[in-house]
């Protein structure tokens, strides 16, 4: 990152990412992977047709402890957003007819 080797494995990368106390602005690296994953996260709301959603990426608790993600309302709406796509394509899947065993494979 910026050309330098920190050393820094995974844990140590991310208490740095999720450090409130670690500005963007006096760390370049952190700010950089805190724009990766807004990025990574909108690419992924864009994948489900979703972009209309705020994600609002900041400083929040998420079981007792402070981390870089997206807001409470966000992570919300995007499990109700999930369930409900699950239940779509269970229900799709349910409509297919199922695979018997003896006709796998079998040209007979």
């Amino acid at each position: 990152m910026n050309g330098h080797n920190r050393s820094l494995g995974l844990t140590d990368l991310y208490d740095l990412v999720n450090d409130p106390e670690t500005s963007g602005s006096a760390d370049v690296d952190v700010a950089r992977m805190r724009e990766v994953h807004v990025e990574i996260d909108q690419a992924v709301m864009d994948a489900y047709g979703w972009g209309d959603m705020p994600l609002e990426h900041g400083f929040h608790t998420y079981r007792q402890m402070r981390r870089w993600t997206v807001s409470p309302a966000a992570r919300v709406e995007i499990l109700d957003r999930l369930l409900e796509e699950n239940h779509h394509r269970a229900a799709v899947q349910g409509e297919a007819p199922p695979i018997e065993a003896d006709d796998e494979g079998d040209d007979e």
